[in-house]
């Protein structure tokens, strides 16, 4: 079975109770551009107006933040566009209907779509999208869609309690809080994959997948203060084969446990 191999970590740049349930504490986190560089965009609810932080994916640096748009103050999902170039949103209890999209770095809001009229009303505690459809989950139901809201089926996983979608290759992958289990499904929403979660059962609330750096080019492990790369020879340089080694091909997955307080970095293996 596929393992969780953790590379490092960051604690929130925001701090909740570490409470789960309800909405407080629901977290969106994905990996977009920033800049011409990659980043790590995380939000998380605090009971009103919130921040998006923008991290090093790398290390635990934050190089931006900014408040959410005006008046969404329950986004519960983010997931970067990389067509458009903007962050996407899901959200749960207000607006749960509602996807919306911002700039990224400032927050303003570019556009609102009202899925009301097609979807079951199922909150968006997990959203992704791979710039051509998106797909929006929260309870047993992941539900997707055209980009512009037109609904091509939904599938049901019972028992499952989905907190987190992201895009991964040629797949999706999704965080089931109940069964403390990372799923990964194919592009027709069929399991193919679980790998045991990540920190403290029950507190899973969103992954992210890295789609935008080069995997050739990804070292395992980076520099902890700087992000540099190491010499050649050691795990810190991107020539040297990873160990354990990763499945399928080199990758990097960002795992928000919200009771931890922890966004673990790493990677699955084979």
């Amino acid at each position: 079975m596929p393992q969780f191999h953790e590379t490092h970590r960051y604690a929130y740049p925001v701090a909740t109770t570490g409470s789960t349930g309800a909405w407080l504490g629901e977290t969106g986190m994905t990996v977009c551009e920033f800049h011409g560089d990659a980043a790590l965009a995380f939000l998380t609810q605090t009971g009103g107006a919130d921040d998006v932080v923008y991290l090093k994916p790398c290390c635990d640096v934050e190089w931006a933040r900014h408040a959410t748009p005006a008046g969404r103050n329950t986004i519960s999902a983010l997931a970067f566009n990389p067509i458009t170039k903007r962050i996407w949103c899901g959200y749960s209890i207000d607006d749960r209907t509602i996807v919306s999209a911002f700039e990224v770095g400032t927050g303003v809001e570019t556009f609102a779509l009202d899925l009301a009229a097609t979807s079951n009303s199922y909150g968006g505690t997990g959203l992704a999208t791979n710039g051509m459809v998106f797909a929006r989950g929260s309870f047993e139901t992941i539900e997707l869609f055209t980009m512009n809201g037109n609904k091509l089926g939904e599938r049901t996983y019972p028992g499952r309690n989905v907190e987190g979608i992201t895009a991964s290759p040629w797949s999706w992958t999704f965080v089931d809080s109940n069964a403390g289990e990372i799923v990964i499904i194919n592009p027709f929403g069929v399991e193919i994959a679980t790998v045991p979660g990540v920190g403290s059962a029950g507190g899973m609330g969103a992954i992210a997948f890295d789609t935008y750096s080069d995997p050739d080019f990804m070292p395992q492990l980076y520099d902890g203060t700087n992000c540099n790369l190491g010499d050649p020879g050691t795990l810190f340089h991107y020539d040297t084969d990873w160990s354990p080694q990763p499945l399928l091909q080199r990758h990097r997955l960002y795992v928000a446990n919200t009771i931890d307080q922890i966004i673990y970095a790493g990677y699955l293996t084979a």
